[in-house]
């Protein structure tokens, strides 16, 4: 899971000239998106706007990568099918309920 200055990048989009836009999010000090110039397979995250509320981060995000589309023609840059579907599993296990706890029964001894 890709992390910067403490926040999980939970979405992201990457265009074809090698800029893209991310959502994060942080325990603690809430949601941001970032733009970022990706080279080499390293990313460099700049023009933060920050959120307290994650529908407002949603938003910004998708707001920022359409327009950035429209104003620059580019094209999303989709990742490998085996990358996608790990993202898959991965966002499939953290939205999981935990399991339910056994009720203690009394012990009934061997029937």
């Amino acid at each position: 899971m890709e992390e910067n200055q403490g926040y999980v990048i939970r979405q992201s989009v990457l265009f074809d000239n090698g800029r893209g836009f991310a959502l994060g999010e942080h325990p603690r000090e809430g949601f941001v998106t970032w733009q970022f110039t990706q080279e080499g397979g390293h990313r460099d995250y700049y023009w933060g706007h920050y959120y307290d509320d994650g529908a407002a981060a949603e938003k910004d995000y998708a707001d920022r990568a359409a327009d950035y589309q429209r104003r620059f023609h580019v094209r999303e840059v989709k990742a490998p099918i085996s990358r996608q579907m790990e993202e898959a599993g991965r966002q499939a296990q953290e939205r999981q309920a935990p399991p339910v706890p056994k009720k203690d029964a009394p012990d009934r001894g061997e029937r």
